[in-house]
């Protein structure tokens, strides 16, 4: 893998595959406002990047960012449970700030894919790492749980480090 840190982008395409044959991804899942694009940024080293309202499931980068409404209205989550099959880990993530989850009880039990929880915004006056991490717990989440921050840079690294060790491990 080549070397990579801060200033430089990072871009694992084509760099792992899946045991089906395809580019190795992971999908960003969780509400509008929590920071998932933001997240995918950080973990590109992409700096400088006003986070703009995503509008439709991008697979332009190392993840698929997914808008939120996707998860907040129940008549749009069936396409995530379509775009699901194109990712090897659901990374689901919760604002540390929030008070419930967007998802239903054992939502995340139906995949088959590896789930682990981001808590983000962990810097923000009012965030509660335990509450969301129990959420997390709540919805199906079942692998790690990291707390992050996007402007602090709290945790970010330790997640990409995670990730890509998923890929590392995809070749074997």
């Amino acid at each position: 893998m080549r070397s990579t840190g801060p200033g430089s982008s990072l871009t694992l395409h084509g760099l792992g595959h899946s045991a089906r044959g395809r580019r190795w991804r992971f999908m960003v899942i969780g509400p509008t406002g929590v920071g998932k694009t933001s997240l995918l940024a950080a973990l590109e080293y992409r700096d400088g990047l006003e986070a703009t309202k995503t509008q439709m499931i991008d697979y332009s980068g190392w993840g698929i960012d997914t808008p939120g409404e996707y998860s907040e209205l129940g008549h749009l989550r069936r396409a995530l449970t379509t775009v699901v099959v194109d990712a090897d880990v659901l990374v689901v993530a919760q604002l540390a700030t929030s008070e419930r989850s967007v998802f239903p009880p054992n939502y995340f039990l139906m995949f088959n894919q590896e789930t682990i929880g981001v808590v983000t915004q962990v810097d923000l006056p009012g965030a509660d790492v335990a509450r969301a991490t129990g959420l997390l717990r709540e919805v199906g989440v079942t692998g790690s749980i990291f707390p992050v921050s996007v402007m602090t840079g709290a945790g970010i690294s330790e997640l990409r480090e995670l990730l890509q060790g998923q890929i590392e491990s995809s070749k074997e």
